[in-house]
């Protein structure tokens, strides 16, 4: 009888990472919530992961190419993996490939600013923007700097 409890937290771990991937910690949350004992989510997790089913380091790699394509920076990256429960090892080292898109800080900048940066407020909303989605200071100026290089001289 004993073993049906880690055969049955097995089961509803493989269960939820056939939804989609999670990483140990939320996994063991979502089992331990379900009311699975703790030593047999503890077995649970050491099977999947002994089988590299259950694996932070290309999990936190996924969240980051996935947030990269939606336009994110690294602080809304990093701030995304903490969140899912990534440990800061495996989130720094798949941080380590992550650079930011300038190709859509700029579109988000001509978005936002029409091609007319002489307004300061309009700016500073921009500005904000991009921040709201986890850009730094460094990257944004850099890329208000190439926004402004790539303006026709009569709104420069």
């Amino acid at each position: 009888m004993s073993g049906d409890k880690y055969q049955a937290a097995l089961d509803a771990a493989a269960r939820q990472l056939s939804y989609r991937a999670l990483s140990a910690k939320l996994l063991r949350d979502k089992l331990l919530e379900k009311g699975h004992d703790e030593e047999a989510v503890g077995y649970a997790l050491a099977w999947l992961a002994e089988r590299k089913l259950l694996n932070d380091a290309a999990f936190a790699e996924s969240v980051v190419r996935g947030c990269a394509r939606k336009g994110y920076g690294e602080m809304r990256i990093r701030q995304e993996l903490t969140r899912r429960g990534v440990g800061r090892e495996d989130a720094e080292a798949a941080l380590r490939t992550f650079s930011p898109d300038r190709a859509r800080m700029l579109a988000l900048l001509d978005k936002r600013l029409h091609g007319d940066v002489s307004d300061r407020k309009e700016v500073d909303k921009a500005v904000a923007a991009l921040q709201r989605r986890g850009f730094s200071w460094a990257d944004i100026r850099e890329a208000l700097a190439a926004y402004g290089e790539s303006l026709p001289d009569e709104f420069a």
